[in-house]
């Protein structure tokens, strides 16, 4: 593994002034924004808030690491990852903003020999899973999302660009380290579904156990993790959850991009839905919160569900009627069954990341960490295993996206879960 020095606070100022990012007399006060995190968020790489004490002006400085820094910090485990990564994350913000502007960081300096990247400092905005567990809405975000993610899936795919231009968009935008990762993560026996290891609380234990041992279930998982480890449907950002976006009232920034590159479409659509599921289940699991609260919270996050795969299709349609009179090969494709093609993979790939971020261990976001009873955590860790089991086996009996929000309900809503423990 090469050799990369992980820069300290004194070696971030004397590298941002050298470099004229700062003047050289200015009173910089640089700030270590992952440390203190009891969650994984912000473990992968190093980031410091860089501030001119003085002008106000702020940048942030990330250093992209040649291993997984989680893995160091909570296992001791180095784990390589590729070369490259800074460059492949500037490449995918430039590109993602050239497509929906404003939706990435703007970049001021980069060294890819280092692996470190300058850019816009975003910390007025939130991260979006640290709102949505404090409660924080963002009606229009689901549309929004699905809308961008639509666009990249038209705009970097063969629906818009030719075979030559694709072919060259595939060996510069290559996703194949990421796609390597999640394959683990989520498609392999080494699953959270499926690892009979991993710490399921004694009322998830059984239902775990029925999952695990489910041949057929295995056998679709790890079809699934084929076609999206082979697949090079369009550019995709590859780790889209709400821990990888920083969020405002009317603004949004994707954060994290250095594993963008080409994929299968369902994994960011699944992905980002997941994680409006984890933070559904995670309610069951804070009874000492007011019930009201709690229940327009899992209203919000079926809404936005709903919107994501709503506001890809809308876009969709859009495109195809405004770009079929210049593309023929358009003419021969109905946006409705486009959409349709990836719609199970997306919702089943979403219940399997909902389920796969419930154990308790260091891998659980900070929805499932704030859970102080195990009894609560049993409680939805057992939901989160049902939605996927059902997810799994029948997600081409939905109809629609409506019908897989509807799952989720009967599953886990706050009132029937109030109905059913008055019944006990």
């Amino acid at each position: 593994m090469d050799k990369v020095r992980e820069f300290t606070e004194q070696e971030v100022e004397h590298y941002v002034k050298k470099h004229g990012l700062f003047s050289a007399d200015a009173r910089l006060n640089i700030r270590n924004i992952a440390s203190g995190r009891d969650d994984t968020e912000g473990l992968v790489n190093l980031v410091y808030q860089v501030e001119d004490a003085d002008t106000r002006k702020t940048l942030i400085f990330k250093q992209v690491m040649p291993y997984v820094l989680a893995l160091l910090k909570h296992e001791g485990v180095m784990r390589p990852t590729g070369k490259g990564r800074t460059a492949k994350e500037v490449q995918a913000m430039v590109l993602m903003d050239v497509i929906y502007q404003g939706i990435t960081p703007k970049v001021y300096f980069q060294d890819f020999k280092q692996g470190i990247i300058c850019m816009e400092d975003v910390s007025h905005l939130k991260n979006m899973r640290f709102q949505l567990a404090d409660m924080q809405q963002f009606p229009d975000f689901g549309i929004r999302m699905g809308a961008f993610l639509a666009e990249m899936l038209f705009f970097t795919s063969d629906l818009y660009l030719d075979a030559q231009t694709k072919w060259q968009w595939e060996q510069l935008f290559d996703a194949q380290e990421a796609k390597k990762l999640l394959l683990d993560l989520l498609f392999q026996e080494s699953c959270a579904l499926f690892d009979t290891s991993r710490t399921f609380e004694k009322a998830a234990q059984k239902i775990h156990q029925r999952i695990a041992g489910n041949r057929k279930l295995k056998s679709l998982v790890y079809d699934m993790g084929t076609r999206f480890y082979e697949g090079k449907q369009c550019i995709c950002h590859t780790d889209l959850h709400t821990g990888n976006i920083m969020i405002a009232p009317g603004e949004v920034r994707l954060i994290d991009c250095e594993y963008g590159g080409y994929s299968a479409f369902f994994g960011d659509l699944g992905r980002i839905a997941g994680s409006f599921i984890v933070n559904y289940v995670s309610w069951l699991g804070m009874p000492e919160t007011a019930y009201e609260p709690r229940l327009r919270m899992q209203q919000y996050d079926l809404a936005m569900i709903c919107g994501l795969f709503d506001g890809c299709l809308e876009m969709l349609k859009r495109l195809f009627k405004k770009y079929r009179p210049t593309r023929p090969a358009l003419r021969k494709i109905e946006p409705e069954a486009y959409f349709q093609s990836f719609f199970c993979d997306s919702v089943r790939c979403a219940a399997l990341t909902a389920a796969c971020r419930t154990p308790a261990d260091w891998t659980r976001p900070c929805e499932i960490a704030r859970i102080k009873r195990g009894d609560d955590l049993g409680l939805v860790q057992k939901r989160a295993l049902e939605i996927a089991e059902y997810t799994l086996e029948h997600a081409e009996e939905f109809r629609g996206i409506e019908d897989f929000c509807q799952l989720i309900w009967h599953c886990a809503g706050i009132d029937m879960q109030s109905f059913a423990a008055g019944c006990r």
